[in-house]
């Protein structure tokens, strides 16, 4: 019993000094923090000028000054995240004048050292901060960084960073390449890193696009943006007869943007396809670029056996002006119940929403 007592009681006393040892290390840190963050916010009051000054030369001729005094490590991490923040906001001339101060006050030959570093989390934090500063320098470091990590998360850091800095187009491809060997369904995200690069890389993606790998395909399809060049139309009218939904889905899409290479037969064709979603994206694209020309065929799109070629079909001729409006009433008195019920359903819609502009 004595004995069980005071084993309870040296239990006791041990979890009350590893609490005790707990709070104390809590303190301190806190204590460490509210003196950081004082330092920080007395540092920044004392520099504000400069700051001032930075953002209102940004854009300027003469060359940013560097402060006077000598900065402290944790003074120039402060300079830095700053100059950081604003050389992601800006562009054009502000951008590439804040580069050139980051460079001058030797904020970039740090983090290159870093990137020496034995420590994977010491060079990943240096490949962020470097594609921050766009070092070009610093691209053949950063490419042995990545190919030295394990596919997953980690690996994007240094991939972003690379395209903000990569000064030429086949360091673009081989990040690609590394990144396409290590997952598979990841060219959303390959594609948003592509457009960190301030590089042409549209011949990097139609080449990609002519490729017998599915896995370029998607990547090009992913990537490009707004209205794909001319150059490339044929080979997306090629895609659009792919047997995966995916490739023939974008690839329609992407065609469909470039007005000048909608020939009246591929429109045609594409309104016929047997994916219902190609079709679809067809009857949309046909009102949103004006096409009074296919009103014969979208009208014929309200008997589609897919409502979201239907709708889209109606919807669109409802964009077609009065040619398109009477191809709507004409469908409304039809005999078939799917064509006159889609016909009336859009018609209603448009005449809400006349109702709604004149109010």
């Amino acid at each position: 019993m004595y004995s069980n007592m005071n084993i309870a009681i040296a239990v006791i006393a041990v979890l009350v000094g590893v609490i005790v040892v707990g709070l104390g290390v809590l303190f301190s840190m806190k204590l460490k923090e509210i003196r950081k963050r004082r330092d920080e916010e007395a540092f920044r009051a004392r520099f504000s000028d400069w700051f001032t000054y930075i953002l209102a030369n940004a854009d300027g001729d003469e060359p940013l000054f560097i402060p006077n005094a000598p900065l402290s490590k944790a003074e120039r991490r402060i300079v830095r995240e700053r100059l950081v923040h604003w050389i992601e906001q800006f562009k054009g001339v502000p951008q590439r004048r804040l580069i050139e101060l980051a460079e001058r006050m030797g904020l970039v030959s740090e983090q290159l050292k870093r990137l020496d570093s034995p420590f994977e989390w010491v060079k990943l934090d240096a490949a962020y901060h470097l594609g921050c500063m766009r070092s070009a320098q610093a691209v053949p470091g950063m490419m042995e960084l990545l190919k030295s990590l394990k596919p997953g998360p980690l690996a994007y850091i240094p991939a972003r960073a690379i395209a903000k800095c990569a000064a030429r187009a086949d360091e673009l491809r081989e990040v690609t390449d590394v990144l396409l060997s290590h997952k598979k369904d990841a060219q959303p995200l390959i594609a948003d890193i592509l457009r960190e690069s301030e590089l042409d890389y549209a011949p990097m993606l139609a080449t990609f696009l002519r490729s017998s790998d599915p896995e370029r395909v998607k990547l090009a399809l992913a990537a490009m943006t707004g209205s794909p060049a001319d150059g490339v139309a044929d080979t997306l009218y090629k895609l659009t007869g792919s047997e995966e939904k995916e490739l023939s889905l974008e690839a329609a899409r992407l065609l469909l943007k470039n007005r000048k290479a909608l020939t009246q037969e591929r429109i045609a064709r594409l309104f016929a396809h047997p994916e219902p979603d190609v079709r679809a994206v067809t009857a949309e694209a046909i009102g949103e670029l004006g096409l009074t020309s296919s009103v014969g065929m979208l009208a014929a799109g309200l008997s589609d056996p897919e409502w979201q070629v239907r709708f889209g079909s109606g919807r669109s001729l409802a964009r077609l002006g009065e040619g398109g409006i009477a191809a709507l009433r004409e469908a409304a008195e039809s005999d078939s119940e799917i064509r006159r019920e889609t016909a009336l359903a859009v018609l209603r819609e448009t005449s809400g929403r006349r109702r709604r502009t004149a109010s």
